[in-house]
């Protein structure tokens, strides 16, 4: 049974009688078609967002949730976000939020929605510039397993995107894993393994299930988002928004610094990391004036007690550790070594 298939038989099965298609305009342009195999079983709308980051906003929600209400959707109706990490976020929060929840699923487009965004039941969209500071636990009524097609429409830039999450999970669970990643000179559409991506979504649903509301252990599953999510937050307050998973690479390089400098990271581990990090993405050189700018964004994050920064770092690959609490005064000296 196909993933369409499989999503069309949810939909009989529990009753459903109408379907709102939550997607942005680049997929609209590729796969408007796509779920005409619905309408003769379904009327089927499509909500169709600017496929930009900053859609993630209150306004945005505003407006989806007027749509709903001009329309009379109510809790017969199944919400699909077909898209990347953007659309998954921003359609969870609708349907946590529209008529005190909706149900719905996450149909991931992007390498970094199907092997994180789509999973998980974390819903959010942003504030000033702030990742992620609104948000609900809601989850979807069922995972829908990734259809491998869509990665061939990609641009380059949004498979690096996923790359970015891709060598996170290997850092956390798997030294061959990540000697396998080592291993590729040039990612791209052909060279991603089905296995990798099957394997990242296993291990974030095995930590999900122990603790759903992020309490403690899920924390790890936030190695290279601490200073990732300051990245991001620092360029799109410039005007010049990076993708998720590039800035989490930017991260990963940083936060595996500090797991060499802290959490006793193997020397030659973090010149393999950092090689390879440096091989396939941008990375910014820190400094001073650089870290001051994104230590208000550093401040905000989620995790964070008091004033004291929340990392997980590594003691070896594989080996998270979790809760390393620093002051924004250790991570300068440290960082600006």
């Amino acid at each position: 049974m196909t993933t369409a298939e499989y999503l069309r038989k949810h939909l009989l099965d529990h009753n459903f009688h109408r379907v709102v298609i939550i997607t942005d305009e680049n997929v609209n342009k590729l796969y408007h078609n796509y779920f005409d195999f619905l309408r003769n079983d379904f009327e089927v709308r499509t909500y169709i967002l600017p496929a930009v980051e900053a859609s993630k906003s209150i306004e945005t929600v505003i407006e989806i949730w007027n749509f709903l209400a001009k329309e009379h959707y109510n809790r017969d109706t199944f919400l699909v976000n077909f898209g990347g990490g953007m659309v998954c976020d921003i359609g969870g929060f609708v349907a946590s939020t529209f008529k005190r929840g909706l149900n719905f699923a996450n149909f991931p487009t992007t390498l970094l929605s199907m092997i994180d965004a789509s999973i998980g039941g974390k819903t959010a969209i942003n504030i000033k510039n702030i990742k992620n500071a609104i948000g609900t636990f809601y989850f979807p009524d069922i995972i829908l397993e990734p259809d491998l097609s869509f990665l061939k429409t990609l641009p380059n830039k949004e498979i690096m995107s996923g790359v970015g999450e891709l060598v996170k999970y290997a850092l956390l669970f798997s030294k061959d894993f990540f000697s396998e990643l080592l291993e590729i000179s040039n990612f791209k559409t052909d060279t991603l393994n089905k296995t990798w991506i099957k394997s990242c979504i296993e291990y974030k649903l095995n930590i999900v299930r122990k603790d759903p509301k992020d309490i403690n252990l899920r924390h790890i599953l936030n190695f290279g988002h601490t200073l990732g999510h300051a990245f991001e937050s620092y360029y799109a307050q410039l005007g010049k928004p990076i993708a998720h998973g590039l800035a989490v690479a930017q991260g990963l390089y940083y936060e595996c610094y500090l797991s060499y400098k802290l959490a006793g990271l193997p020397e030659e581990n973090w010149k393999n990391i950092a090689f390879f990090l440096k091989k396939h993405f941008e990375i910014t050189l820190i400094t001073e004036c650089l870290l001051k700018e994104i230590s208000q964004f550093l401040i905000n994050d989620k995790k964070n007690s008091s004033k004291r920064l929340n990392f997980t770092l590594l003691s070896n690959i594989g080996n998270p550790v979790q809760n390393f609490e620093l002051s924004i005064g250790d991570l300068n000296k440290i960082l600006l070594k």
